[in-house]
């Protein structure tokens, strides 16, 4: 058997002889020159048939090429979500932490958004219609840039409250960044 044969049958997308393959007892650790398994292929290529019986003959969930990056990691920057989800949950079944760094976040509000707040008492005057920009640490600044030109930071509960609550602030995860991609790809 060609070393590659399972490689390269996932990466045409041939369920059934993906499936006689592992059966076969095919290396499900084989790498290509890109350092990829079938799992990562299978992942890139969003088939969520083949990533299952990958996963469910013990597939490596965690596994990364010369790009670092893991399966479920390929998966979502493909928006591929349904099959980035289960390899989210596969990565976590490992009991292995993924070392994901955190990214900054804020979201765009117009600043009339704050004006129901009875503490809010922005740093400088404002036109209405104004962006700014709300953090993750709930503070807001007139740059997208966390801590640049603050205009708020008089974190309180009633703040968070207010910001989670009323504006429906919160940090998207990375798959519902991915699906609301997926959602906006479909559409156009």
């Amino acid at each position: 058997m060609n070393n590659a044969q399972l490689i390269d049958a996932t990466k045409a997308g041939d369920v059934n002889l993906v499936q006689i393959l592992i059966e076969g007892g095919a290396d499900l650790e084989q790498k290509d020159e890109y350092a990829w398994t079938a799992l990562n292929w299978a992942a890139g290529r969003g088939d969520l048939t083949i990533v299952r019986a990958l996963l469910d003959a013990g597939a490596n969930a965690i596994n990364s090429g010369r790009d670092l990056r893991t399966p479920y990691q390929i998966a979502l920057a493909a928006a591929h979500v349904e099959v980035a989800t289960l390899l989210q949950q596969a990565e976590k079944n490992t009991g292995i932490a993924s070392e994901k760094r955190a990214r900054p976040y804020c979201k765009a509000y117009l600043i009339n958004a704050f004006d129901q707040f009875p503490g809010w008492q922005p740093r400088q005057p404002f036109e209405d219609g104004s962006l700014v920009y709300l953090h993750q640490d709930f503070s807001v600044t007139a740059s997208m840039w966390h801590g640049e030109d603050v205009v708020f930071d008089h974190v309180s509960e009633a703040w968070r409250s207010y910001c989670l609550e009323q504006l429906g602030f919160h940090e998207p995860t990375d798959l519902e960044l991915a699906a609301d991609y997926q959602s906006r790809r479909s559409a156009a």
